[in-house]
């Protein structure tokens, strides 16, 4: 995937969408359109624990607030929404539920947190590669593969959420945490005023994209990894935005951030 001499941007972008399409399915690229979901895509922004060890009670109880979250919000969307609701949904008692979130944006910041974790441990199996440019186009794919299951009900979030811009500024602070991640993750700093410049910039780039991919209805996500493909050359040529990259990263720094992403 990595960007060679005299390779043109058009190839590169294909290459990393073939990548893309391919990738968590155990096969290698056979296209730009190899793409296929596979249910533990899916289904992870629920599925990942945002609290305890995998497999414990308390993180069972994280995961059903967040499944009962997602299909509520999908029904009657973000503004009518009480944690009373959420709570109801998953069949939690209300005191069991409070240890572990206490307001239902609470609950949409563990389903972000969930997706950041679902990610971290995709890395095991189906680690990066190339160029920095190239990361962060697999890491945004990766991110938009684990809400296919629940597109209603973040595009409802979308709509309720503009006129509701407290709430709005309070998830994306949240997000841009997920986005320096993903600078860390992509060998790009995301520390100093650069960094928090290029944090931000990728959070917006990020939020545009993901319009997009909500009202993408195609099955391998074509058009939206090509508005991903020119939004990030834009933003490397007009923004410097991949150029200043942490040297001779070690092998152990994705195991790092994994650990810092959770504190």
């Amino acid at each position: 995937m990595a960007r060679k001499p005299g390779t043109s941007k058009t190839e590169t972008g294909k290459s990393a969408q073939a990548k893309t399409a391919a990738r968590g399915r155990g096969k290698k690229p056979t296209g730009p359109t190899a793409r296929a979901e596979t249910p533990a895509a899916s289904n992870s922004s629920t599925s990942s624990h945002s609290r305890g060890s995998n497999g414990s009670p308390q993180a069972d109880t994280g995961r059903r607030l967040r499944e009962a979250f997602l299909a509520e919000l999908a029904s009657i969307g973000w503004r009518d929404l009480s944690f009373a609701d959420i709570v109801a949904a998953s069949g939690v008692p209300l005191a069991e539920a409070y240890q572990i979130y206490q307001t239902k944006m609470g609950v949409l910041r563990g389903v972000v947190q969930a997706t950041d974790q679902a990610i971290l441990e995709s890395l095991s199996n189906d680690p990066l590669d190339g160029s920095p440019r190239d990361r962060l186009f697999d890491l945004i794919m990766r991110r938009l593969d684990q809400h296919g299951a629940h597109k209603t009900a973040f595009s409802s979030l979308q709509r309720d959420l503009r006129r509701q811009p407290a709430e709005a500024l309070c998830l994306t602070a949240r997000m841009e945490r997920s986005m320096a991640l993903s600078l860390d993750l992509a060998a790009v700093s995301s520390t100093g005023l650069r960094g928090i410049l290029r944090t931000k910039a990728l959070g917006a780039l990020y939020l545009h994209v993901f319009g997009h991919w909500l009202k993408d209805e195609s099955a391998d996500s074509a058009s939206t990894m090509a508005l991903l493909d020119k939004r990030l050359d834009q933003a490397e040529r007009a923004l410097g935005f991949l150029k200043r990259v942490r040297p001779n990263r070690p092998k152990s720094a994705d195991n790092a951030a994994s650990s810092a992403s959770t504190n």
